[in-house]
């Protein structure tokens, strides 16, 4: 079901709210906590507060914006996190829009690939000839996560937004096994768990890829994605400042969400705080042994939300951000793109807006990580990895980590493991009695930021809902 401010409107207004909600009073902190300033907490805030409801939006980063990065200390403002707008994004289309910003078409870029694989750095046409390369026949000149996605994309089951929700068991299954019944290699498999949006082949159940599969061809028939002028960061920052003052507390970390049967009490590092209701964003990753959460005993589905809190897998990414010192790709003459078996993974080359290269990102994903490795141990190896592949020239600019060693996140996004579909996808965004569910994690139809979005419409329609049903 989608849900549009039409549908809200329905459901109240400010006049009916101070007419029907006794229940919502000044001795509460506000009528509805919102915990987490991502885009799925600050989505909701601004739809309860535009019909008159009083929000407190609590996060504990010194910013707003969540997993929203837009990283404006780095030549270029590449994005760290949210990094592109598509063309069925309508919740983040018609907010930028109402906040004044412009969303714009990429900068025209070169769309090839180099490799470099066991030891060897080539051309993407001597990619598909090279005898490091194990895919079989038409994937050969393929990169291997594409590779991947093209041999899935043969035998989607999905037919629609929602039917991943409904996967089959038989379909729910590892990305390794399913890999290792359509007959690739070992070799062809390692190469392929290299940039998986997941840990692991391993624990990355086949249903993940099918329904981005699905979503990514809605979008390819809307047209080519886009950005936000100036970065991502801009429209959380926008965001954030449209709720009135007051209503935004940072750097106030939660420890507990007791729900006592009239009104919900939150705890932080900074006291307690009361609201009838709350809506908790917060990614399951940093919510697991850092938060508890004490909903009525008598939920039904508190057994299963506690287990995908505890369960459900978070990628974690590393990105090392460089700017280079010598213009490489002119003088090999390869694409500044790479994607490599080696520590570094994935090479992007960051644009300006006349096509100028501004910067580097290698990204790393998964297994690949190393959590004992600091800025400098990762600069080292990525400027080493470069002379030796390309004879680059880099220096280190930033190094962005969405992995366990941040707690406000626990990592970049979920994914569903074999299994755990059935266990918990229709359960575990329910409310826990005046406990509210939001966060990409929750989203039934759409990914990424728009599945943000989504998530934090349903998860206000909820309150409102409640609201409206209570006596005057």
């Amino acid at each position: 079901m989608t849900f549009t401010r039409r549908a809200v409107l329905q459901f109240t207004s400010a006049a009916a709210l101070a007419a029907c909600t006794p229940a919502l009073h000044k001795s509460h902190d506000a009528d509805v906590i919102i915990i987490g300033a991502g885009l799925s907490g600050l989505h909701a805030a601004r739809m309860l507060a535009e019909d008159g409801v009083r929000v407190l939006v609590i996060e504990g980063a010194e910013r707003a914006g969540g997993r929203i990065l837009t990283l404006d200390d780095v030549p270029g403002s590449p994005e760290a996190g949210g990094q592109q707008v598509g063309q069925g994004y309508a919740r983040i289309r018609k907010t930028a829009i109402d906040l004044g910003l412009a969303i714009l078409p990429y900068p025209a870029a070169p769309r090839d690939t180099a490799y470099s694989v066991g030891g060897r750095t080539m051309s993407s046409a001597d990619w598909t000839t090279a005898k490091e390369n194990p895919l079989p026949g038409p994937l050969r000149s393929l990169a291997p996560s594409t590779a991947m996605m093209a041999a899935a994309a043969r035998s989607n089951p999905f037919k629609d937004e929602g039917g991943w929700r409904n996967v089959d068991p038989g379909d729910d299954i590892s990305g390794e096994a399913w890999l290792t019944a359509e007959g690739f290699s070992p070799e062809a498999r390692h190469l392929m768990d290299i940039g998986l949006n997941g840990i692991s082949l391993d624990t990355y159940s086949m249903a993940n890829l099918w329904r981005t599969l699905f979503i990514y061809g809605t979008e390819r028939s809307l047209g080519a994605p886009e950005r936000i002028e100036g970065g991502s960061s801009r429209l959380t920052e926008a965001m954030a400042a449209s709720l009135e003052d007051g209503s935004l507390r940072l750097k106030t970390k939660v420890k507990a969400i007791i729900d006592d049967g009239s009104r919900v009490e939150v705890r932080t590092d900074n006291g307690s705080l009361y609201a009838p209701f709350v809506i908790c964003s917060l990614p399951f990753a940093a919510i697991r042994d850092r938060v508890e959460i004490k909903g009525p005993i008598s939920d039904p589905h508190l057994e299963a939300r506690n287990a995908a809190i505890m369960g459900l897998p978070y990628t974690p990414i590393q990105q090392i951000h460089l700017l280079p010192e010598n213009r490489f790709w002119e003088q090999d003459g390869l694409p500044l793109d790479m994607w490599t078996d080696g520590s570094i993974e994935r090479v992007f080359g960051n644009l300006d807006d006349s096509g100028e290269v501004t910067s580097l990102t290698c990204w790393v994903n998964g297994l690949g990580i190393h959590k004992d490795w600091d800025d400098a141990a990762w600069f080292a190896k990525a400027a080493a990895d470069l002379e030796q592949m390309r004879g680059a020239k880099v220096r280190g600019a930033r190094v962005v980590r969405w992995d366990s060693s941040q707690p406000l996140s626990g990592g970049a996004y979920m994914h569903w493991a074999p299994g755990q579909i059935k266990a918990w996808a229709k359960t575990m965004a329910l409310p826990s009695g005046r406990i509210h569910f939001a966060g990409e994690h929750t989203s039934f139809l759409h990914t990424g930021m728009e599945g943000a979005m989504e998530s934090g419409e349903r998860a206000a329609i909820e309150i409102f809902e409640r609201i409206d049903s209570q006596p005057a």
